[in-house]
C-alpha cells in the first residue's frame, strides 16, 4: 500500500534523484529543442487536479516543475504548432502536428474471458494473469515490425493494470488520425457479431485467416490458450471451467449440443482441459466439411481468449495523451519502467518492477552504509540494490530506443547531405556543358 499522506514528498525525492530526465528529454526533443517545447505535457497532483496544456523549453524546466509539483501522474500528447502554454495568447489555434503511434492495453478488458484466476485486486489480478499483456505484446510488436516496418518501439509496465507501446518512427509520428485508426483497425479485432446488408451475422474472423491473424494464432494465441487458457485458467476443466461459455461460440445447434453431451460422458467427462478442447476441434473439422460456415469457429475460439484486446480511441486521435515511462503508479507505487518486447514472457511485474518504498529503502541504506564506512575508514561507500537495479534495466531500456532514433536522425542526415552533393555535381554539370 502507498502513503497517500507522504507521497508528496516522496515524488518530490524520486523526480530529483531518480527520474530519467535527460533520457526524457533526448527522446521528446527528437534532436530539436522547439520539439520539446510544443510537446504538451499534462499533470495529475493529488486531490485529482487535472493540468493540461504544459510545455516546457527545456528538460531543467520540467524538471523544475516536477520538484515543484511533485505529481502523482504524468502524461505527454501531441507536438503542437505553437507551444501548449500559450494557448489563448496567440492568434494561432493549437493544433497538434504529430505525436508517436500509442497503443494501450489494459487487463480490465479481458475480465469476460478470464477463468479460475480472477482476482478482487486489480493488481495482483494483472500479476497473475500476465500471460495476457505478454501475447498482447508479443503479436502487436511482431506485427508492428514485419506489417508496417516500424523500427522504434518502446513498451512500458503502466504501473498497475497493463501495458503501453509507443512507436517513435518519424513516418509514425506524422500519422493523421484516419491513418491511426487504420493501423488501430488492422490490429485490433472485434468478436462481437454484426449484421452485414444482406442480414446475415458477420465477425473478423474469416476462413481462412489473413496472414498477419494466422502468424498471431500460430506464434502467440495458440500456445497461450493450451498453457495458460486451458492450463492455468482451466477454461474447459470438467468442474469449474466454462465449457458452456466455449461451445456458446459454436453456432450450430445440433453439432453445440452433441459436443456437450460427448464431453459430459466417458473418459472425456473428467479429462484435462487439452485433451477435451482436442476434441472439440476434431469435431468441428468434421462438421466443417459438410458446413464452410464452421471453418472458422476453432480459431474464432482461440483467439477469442487470447488475442490482444486494444483501446482504438486511444491509437487514432494524435491529441490523445498518455502515461509518462516512468512515473510511479500512486496505487501501487510501482514504477513504469519500459521492458524489452523480446523477453516479455519472463517479464513478471512481481519480480521486474521497482517500487518507490524500495527505492527509497535502498537509497537510505546505501547512505547509512557510506555514512559507517566513512566513519570507520575515512572512505565512503556506495551502490544500489536490486530495486535500483530494476530500474537501471528499465533505463537501459530507454537508452536503446533513444540511441536508435539518434542513428535513424544521422542515417536521415546522411542520406540529405548525399542527395544535395550529386544535386550540386549534376548542376555544375549542367552549367559546364551549357558553356560548351
Amino acid at each position: 500500500m502507498v502513503d497517500r499522506a507522504s507521497l508528496p514528498a516522496q515524488l518530490k525525492w524520486y523526480y530529483s534523484r531518480l527520474f530519467p530526465l535527460e533520457l526524457i528529454g533526448k527522446w521528446l526533443s527528437y534532436g530539436d529543442a522547439t520539439m520539446l517545447a510544443k510537446r504538451e505535457v499534462s499533470f495529475t497532483l493529488e486531490g485529482d487536479i487535472y493540468l493540461r496544456y504544459r510545455s516546457f523549453d527545456t528538460p531543467a524546466a520540467l524538471g523544475a516543475e516536477l520538484g515543484k509539483l511533485t505529481p502523482i501522474k504524468m502524461d505527454f500528447g501531441a507536438v503542437h504548432n505553437i507551444r501548449p502554454r500559450d494557448k489563448g495568447a496567440s492568434a494561432l489555434p493549437l493544433t497538434p502536428a504529430e505525436k508517436e503511434l500509442v497503443f494501450d492495453i489494459d487487463m480490465t478488458d479481458y475480465q469476460d474471458v478470464m477463468g479460475a484466476l480472477r482476482d478482487p485486486d486489480p493488481t495482483a489480478e494483472t500479476d497473475v494473469n500476465w500471460a495476457y499483456m505478454a501475447t498482447a505484446v508479443r503479436i502487436i510488436d511482431t506485427a508492428l515490425a514485419e506489417d508496417f516496418g516500424f523500427r522504434h518501439r518502446l513498451w512500458v509496465y503502466s504501473g498497475r493494470r497493463g501495458v503501453h507501446c509507443w512507436v517513435a518512427d518519424a513516418r509514425a509520428r506524422r500519422l493523421s488520425n484516419e491513418s491511426r485508426g487504420a493501423v488501430a483497425e488492422f490490429l485490433g479485432l472485434r468478436f462481437e457479431e454484426r449484421a452485414n446488408l444482406g442480414g446475415r451475422r458477420a465477425t473478423d474472423i474469416t476462413a481462412p485467416l489473413h496472414p498477419s491473424l494466422a502468424r498471431a494464432r500460430r506464434e502467440a494465441c495458440e500456445p497461450t490458450f493450451l498453457n495458460f487458457v486451458l492450463g492455468e485458467q482451466r477454461l474447459l476443466d470438467p468442474n469449474g471451467g466454462d465449457t458452456a461459455g466455449v461451445l456458446a461460440h459454436i453456432p450450430d445447434r445440433g453439432l453445440r449440443a452433441g459436443l456437450a453431451g460427448v464431453l459430459s460422458r466417458g473418459p472425456l467427462a473428467t479429462a484435462a482441459g487439452v485433451d477435451r478442447w482436442a476434441r472439440i476441434e476434431k469435431e468441428l473439422a468434421r462438421a466443417a466439411k459438410a458446413d464452410p460456415s464452421l471453418r472458422s469457429v476453432s480459431d474464432h475460439i482461440v483467439l477469442r481468449y487470447t488475442y490482444p484486446r486494444l483501446d482504438i480511441p486511444v491509437t487514432r486521435d494524435v491529441g490523445h495523451l498518455l502515461k509518462a515511462p516512468f512515473c510511479v503508479h500512486p496505487k501501487t507505487g510501482r514504477v513504469c519502467v519500459p521492458f524489452d518486447a523480446a523477453t516479455v514472457d519472463s517479464f513478471d511485474p512481481r519480480e521486474r518492477v521497482p517500487t518507490l518504498a524500495a527505492l527509497m529503502d535502498e537509497m537510505d541504506g546505501a547512505a547509512a552504509a557510506a555514512a559507517a564506512a566513512a566513519t570507520t575508514t575515512g572512505a565512503g561507500a556506495g551502490g544500489g540494490g536490486r530495486a535500483t537495479g530494476l530500474l537501471e534495466d528499465g533505463k537501459r531500456v530507454l537508452r536503446r530506443f533513444v540511441e536508435g532514433l539518434e542513428a535513424e536522425r544521422a542515417s536521415i542526415a546522411a542520406a540529405a547531405a548525399r542527395k544535395r552533393r550529386l544535386e550540386e555535381v549534376d548542376a555544375s554539370g549542367a552549367m559546364a556543358f551549357a558553356a560548351v
